[in-house]
């Protein structure tokens, strides 16, 4: 129904924050920050993605209120879906890009030891 939501918000959030902090994302110490960039991809793709799979379905329309679930009066289980199934593929997005950047450094630092 709507469960893009949740992590187009954290996307949307990432943003901002990344957009505060200006040139010190490229210049930090820290893996993390510098790698916010694949956060916030990885967030607004899946995100675009979910969203096309429910209008294939038929879940969102073109026409107002846009989503069918609000349309068929079952706005309580469209925000159930949010807060269960959005919100764990938000955590799940962010777990797998922790996962990318602990790999990403740890391979840096295997080739770096690698030629010295």
């Amino acid at each position: 129904m709507a469960c893009f939501t949740a992590p187009l918000a954290q996307a949307l959030v990432v943003s901002a924050a990344k957009s505060a902090a200006g040139g010190k994302v490229a210049t930090s110490r820290n893996p993390f920050v510098r790698r916010i960039g694949w956060l916030q991809k990885m967030l607004f793709g899946g995100s675009f993605l979910l969203a096309i799979e429910h209008v294939w379905h038929g879940e969102i329309t073109w026409k107002y209120p846009f989503l069918t679930a609000v349309a068929e009066g079952d706005t309580a289980g469209m925000l159930r879906e949010i807060a269960t199934l959005g919100v764990t593929m938000a955590l799940l997005i962010t777990a797998a890009w922790v996962a990318m950047v602990l790999v990403s450094e740890a391979a840096a630092r295997h080739a770096a030891h690698t030629e010295a």
